[in-house]
């Protein structure tokens, strides 16, 4: 017994050693047996190639329509006898840590009764924006804030190119060279003197941004329409009287009548590189030497810069209060556009010329000035781009501090979403409401843990807010020149989504800054909830459009993003949909053989899908939809997730940065992000 016992062991040893040489061998088949051989590691990315935690999913090229034209229709299509109410059930298991804030900066997870649970709200959003993919909705933006139901900000975005990177240049194309070209047409243009010679100059005219006293906003032009040249006193003299300026400095300085344009200092640490008056002014000499040797062709641009460059900033220009036009018609109204555009500029890191800091008030603008503002709330010091649409009307296009300040794009990121039918009714308006027309008609309960336990309350890695300002991840991008946001054919990459990846650096190290940084207690994979979703009045269409959401095109092996730290891996969880479909007599009886009679029956979602399906193929968007759901499917399979190495494929590109100060040499060069399809394919 002992002998055929270990005969049949070592057989088996046999045939097990036999599957992992083999994966899924005859031999192992005809034992019923599946051996997943152990896979290798992934190598690395490119080094030329952008990662990031996110991509994007395409958009449609044209919106699938709801099932009725018109808002007056709606009633209608609601009240159809064949249509569908019930609710459907949801067992929710976290795969990676999960957390969803309790608000007001609190580290624990959102509580009810000190239970954590995931609110209604949460899951109607993550299936919200499913829903607009897996049904081609339209893509809308919001022009002041973010709202419910709606895609983005429709603002603009801002960007400043001083001068060319050497640096930037990736495979022999240099981006901040065109990008300092589309400023400088901008901010520079070129004139003829009296004396018939061209010189270059600035079109940022100095100014003071004015609130007035009933909120509105104007621009006083100065009396002079440019910055007077003896208007300055060098970086040494200032700092000699006002205390240290330092590296990058930007700031308004006011002493009485006169505001300093403090707007960075390259040398200001280091006090052997300053010059006094007279040094400063042989310097402007000699460099005015270079200017006109470079301009009869004598020495190359490249020369001149870097003469220009040698002794960096070494001034700072001041302005006056006696500047301000004192003719009221000839202030500029500020347009809410461009104000509110000012006020969106997330990416700021100078001055803000909206915060109270630099603004001076009334009373100290009259006392300093002697002469009475009676309409002035505040006023503050700017220089400003303005456009003449006629002979007599004037109109401010953008402002900001110092010559040089950040513009904004002439597009706004609506103008480059691409899709017909954009404002036309789509499903997710039809089923998830319309605002001002109708409420909706699925409605998300909060998830209630089954079961649950705590990470250790740790500090987290800063959560950085998206930056549509890379515009080589955010933006289609195709051959060796880069698409911006001013580009000819530029077009927004589609829907932002989190790849799945192992929350395995999600903690701070200790000589990290953790001031901005969110302390946190996460709850543990394996941690899980159950859910309900009520439907009311669904056709068979949007019902089955809707459980397409977790069918997701028959794939198995899909998980979704939910809650805060998506970046660092957080907020990975399965979702297993149980449907249930409310009787016809569900309000008719009470009760039936087996006591009270339940209003709800389960059933397959298959008949609702072939339904949806069917009405693709009817409105021709079959084809476009297999191309969007493929790309949704490869983002949320979870099966990358497993494979060692795959974090260094979608990691953010500031998590290479090895000590403080450092720049990621992907990022400066602006390496493209490739396509969910080109990334996904490296696990196969």
């Amino acid at each position: 017994m002992l002998i055929i016992v270990s005969l049949r062991l070592n057989l088996l040893g046999t045939v097990i050693d036999m599957a992992k040489m083999k994966g899924f061998d005859e031999l192992g088949a005809a034992l019923g047996m599946k051996i997943h051989k152990e896979e290798a590691a992934l190598p690395p990315p490119p080094k030329n190639q952008a990662t990031a935690p996110y991509n994007f999913v395409s958009l449609p090229n044209k919106v699938l329509p709801a099932q009725f034209e018109n808002v007056e229709d709606f009633g209608q299509h609601v009240s159809a006898a064949e249509n569908i109410s019930g609710e459907i059930s949801l067992k929710i298991e976290a795969l990676t840590p999960l957390f969803i804030g309790g608000g007001q900066g609190s580290k624990s997870f959102a509580p009810v009764d000190d239970t954590p649970i995931i609110p209604g709200s949460s899951l109607r959003g993550m299936i919200k924006n499913i829903f607009k993919i897996v049904t081609c909705g339209a893509f809308r933006g919001q022009t002041d804030s973010q709202k419910n139901g709606v895609d983005f900000n429709d603002e603009h975005i801002y960007f400043r190119c001083l001068m060319e990177n050497k640096n930037a240049e990736l495979n022999g194309y240099n981006w901040s060279e065109e990008l300092h070209k589309v400023y400088e047409h901008r901010m520079v243009r070129d004139t003829t003197d009296k004396d018939g010679k061209k010189r270059r100059v600035k079109n940022a005219h100095p100014g003071f941004l004015i609130r007035k006293t009933n909120g509105q906003y104007f621009i006083a032009p100065s009396k002079y329409t440019s910055d007077r040249p003896e208007d300055f006193v060098t970086i040494k003299a200032f700092q000699k009287k006002y205390g240290a300026v330092k590296f990058r400095d930007s700031r308004i300085h006011w002493d009485g009548k006169i505001a300093y344009i403090v707007t960075g200092n390259q040398w200001a640490n280091k006090p052997e590189r300053l010059l006094d008056a007279a040094a400063y002014k042989k310097f402007k000499e000699d460099l005015q030497a270079l200017r006109e040797k470079k301009d009869a062709g004598k020495i190359s641009e490249a020369e001149f810069n870097d003469e220009a460059r040698k002794y960096g900033k070494q001034i700072i220009r001041y302005t006056d209060l006696d500047y301000i036009e004192p003719n009221r018609e000839k202030w500029l109204a500020v347009p809410d556009e461009v104000l509110n555009s000012y006020s969106h500029d997330r990416n700021r890191k100078g001055v803000d010329l909206l915060k109270s800091k630099y603004l001076l008030t009334r009373d100290k603008l009259e006392k300093n000035t002697g002469k009475a503002f009676p309409d002035v709330a505040t006023i503050v010091p700017c220089h400003f781009l303005k456009k003449e649409i006629s002979d007599d009307t004037i109109v401010v296009t953008a402002f900001g501090h110092g010559q040089c300040f950040r513009i904004p794009y002439e597009n706004r990121i609506g103008a480059l979403v691409k899709i017909l039918g954009n404002d036309s009714i789509d499903f997710a308006d039809a089923v998830f409401g319309k605002e001002k027309f109708w409420a909706s008609r699925v409605y998300f309960e909060d998830a209630i843990p089954e079961k649950f336990s705590e990470l250790p309350t740790a500090t987290a890695h800063l959560l950085m807010q998206p930056n549509p300002t890379s515009y080589q991840l955010y933006l289609k991008q195709g051959g060796r020149e880069l698409k911006y946001w001013d580009a000819p054919g530029a077009q927004i990459r589609g829907y932002k989504l989190y790849w799945h990846k192992p929350a395995d650096d999600w903690q701070i190290s200790p000589n990290e800054d953790s001031r901005l940084a969110k302390r946190m207690t996460p709850l543990d994979k394996g941690s899980k909830f159950t859910a309900k979703i009520r439907f009311k009045n669904l056709s068979a269409e949007e019902l089955g459009a809707f459980m397409m959401v977790f069918d997701l095109d028959g794939q198995k092996n899909s998980a979704y993003k939910i809650g805060m730290g998506k970046p660092f891996g957080f907020g990975s969880v399965k979702i297993k949909p149980t449907l249930f479909v409310e009787s016809n007599d569900a309000y008719t009886k009470l009760f039936d053989s087996d006591g009270w009679k339940k209003p709800c029956r389960q059933e397959r979602p298959d008949v609702y899908l072939k339904a949806f399906r069917k009405y693709l193929v009817e409105c021709k968007m079959d084809e476009v939809w297999q191309k969007i759901m493929d790309e949704l499917k490869m983002i949320l399979d979870w099966s990358p997730a497993e494979r060692t190495g795959w974090s260094d494929w979608v990691k953010s590109m500031n998590g290479n940065v090895t000590k403080k100060g450092d720049v990621d040499k992907r990022f400066i060069q602006r390496a493209p992000l490739p396509k969910i399809k080109s990334i996904f394919e490296v696990v196969k």
